[in-house]
């Protein structure tokens, strides 16, 4: 039976090397042409070689962490260029704090840095703009598409299909869908089929035993799809643990490299607003300090990653401060709540000290907002998967605050939607994602009418 093989993955992984080689000359040879086109003369004509290199090594560190290079068949144009943006903003922001630290920054012509981090990212997205069309117009021509069939049972595969078709440039093209085992094998004597798809359920294992006992006749290739992975069961995917398959239910998202991402995003992102917001806590805390009598700063319990307890810093704004088993929420015209307090709440201002809970480690910029212990204690008894929000650190703002899910929780419906934003939250959780967040954040503003 003819099987069609001719897909283009040593072909891939060529484009991938010379996208390499591309990338590190545009960055080495982009910021050699604006020095020469700004007339920069140097009295070390090798001074511009190290932020040159610096940026081609923690561009290449990052790329790997993202698998820039490792995409072209399933992913689009349009993650590309987030993809490289990210990258390259990652790249500049290190190359900045660099120049900081070692207060190297007058030696080079900043006008020439500027226009170089500003239209690096841009070249760099024109070459794998080219490279990824070449590759997809070589890889849609028909012969490199590949086909498969469904086989199971009609509840089974209701949704295969779909999964299979929002993997953009996966190339596989549905031949059909069968409930036997007889018509399967017919399709597989008449057509080339690359791929058998068996969708059973998980308790019919004598079906499955002799389906695959059928199809090892065959040339093509065997999967079989459990019936579980095809449930709403948000995240579920397949781990190998050694040679044992499991199926994960629940997890953190950070997997391989991707905490050191996170990480950095902590330390680089965190580091820079702290400067800069600095000068404005100075100017809150002296505020508090005047307002009431009491300390500036409130240390409050509260669950952090893995449930471990942590204390999150707030500027005060209550004349009480409470910490115990029982915390009531700030309602509207709260008595315990001071002038200044009340300005701070309704524009987040007090959550600015939690920056430096995110240079200590213990918080994120971007995660699940940390509720007090005794919310938590009283919550998970109501909502289901209630604590997995602690599966990744507590942060400032989160994918429930970007859509305006602040302040008072007085109804289980209110604080329910909080927790199925933050378990989206941690089951899509991307770079890309805390950018949104963060940018969504900033552009909606802090300010909030159910903030007391």
């Amino acid at each position: 039976m003819p099987i069609n093989n001719n897909h283009p993955r040593g072909f891939q992984f060529e484009l991938a090397h010379i996208n390499r080689v591309l990338d590190a000359a545009i960055i080495w040879f982009s910021l050699y042409a604006l020095r020469t086109f700004f007339q920069i003369e140097s009295i070390n004509q090798q001074l511009y070689v190290l932020p040159a290199l610096l940026a081609i090594i923690i561009y290449f560190l990052v790329a790997e962490l993202f698998s820039l290079y490792h995409l072209f068949r399933l992913t689009s144009l349009g993650e590309i260029t987030k993809k490289i943006f990210l990258i390259w903003g990652i790249v500049a922001l290190s190359i900045i704090l660099i120049a900081l630290i070692t207060k190297s920054s007058t030696d080079y012509s900043r006008l020439t840095i500027g226009w170089w981090l500003t239209l690096c990212p841009i070249a760099l997205i024109l070459s794998h703009v080219s490279i990824y069309q070449l590759f997809h117009h070589f890889s849609s021509q028909e012969n490199h598409f590949r086909s498969y069939v469904i086989l199971g049972n009609d509840e089974s595969v209701i949704n295969l299909p779909e999964k299979i078709s929002q993997a953009p440039g996966a190339r596989l093209r549905l031949v059909g869908t069968f409930n036997n085992l007889s018509a399967t094998l017919n399709a597989l004597s008449t057509q080339a089929i690359d791929y058998v798809f068996l969708c059973y359920d998980s308790h019919e294992q004598d079906k499955i035993i002799a389906a695959i006992k059928a199809l090892n006749n065959s040339t093509a290739s065997i999967y079989l799809v459990p019936d579980l992975l095809l449930s709403d069961l948000h995240g579920s995917r397949w781990i190998m643990l050694g040679d044992t398959p499991l199926i994960v239910i629940n997890d953190h998202p950070f997997y391989g490299g991707q905490w050191v991402l996170k990480k950095l995003e902590d330390l680089i992102l965190g580091l820079l607003i702290f400067i800069l917001i600095f000068p404005l806590m100075l100017i809150i805390a002296i505020a508090v300090k005047l307002s009431s009598p009491g300390p500036v700063l409130f240390k409050q319990r509260r669950h952090g990653l893995n449930g471990e307890v942590i204390k999150v810093l707030k500027f005060r704004t209550m004349a009480s401060l409470d910490d115990g088993d029982v915390v009531i929420q700030a309602t509207e015209r709260d008595a315990r709540v001071t002038k200044v307090g009340k300005f701070l709440r309704q524009h987040s201002l007090d959550e600015l000290p939690q920056f430096i809970n995110v240079l200590q480690g213990d918080m994120s910029i971007v995660g699940p907002r940390p509720h007090a212990l005794a919310h938590n204690e009283h919550y998970r008894q109501l909502i289901g998967s209630y604590m997995q929000r602690h599966k990744v650190k507590p942060g400032i703002t989160g994918w429930a605050q970007a859509h305006g899910l602040r302040g008072e929780t007085d109804t289980i419906e209110k604080m329910k939607k909080r927790v199925d934003y933050d378990l989206y939250y941690i089951n899509h959780w991307s770079v890309g994602l805390d950018l949104k967040i963060i940018f969504l954040t900033i552009i909606n503003g802090f300010k909030s009418k159910a903030a007391y």
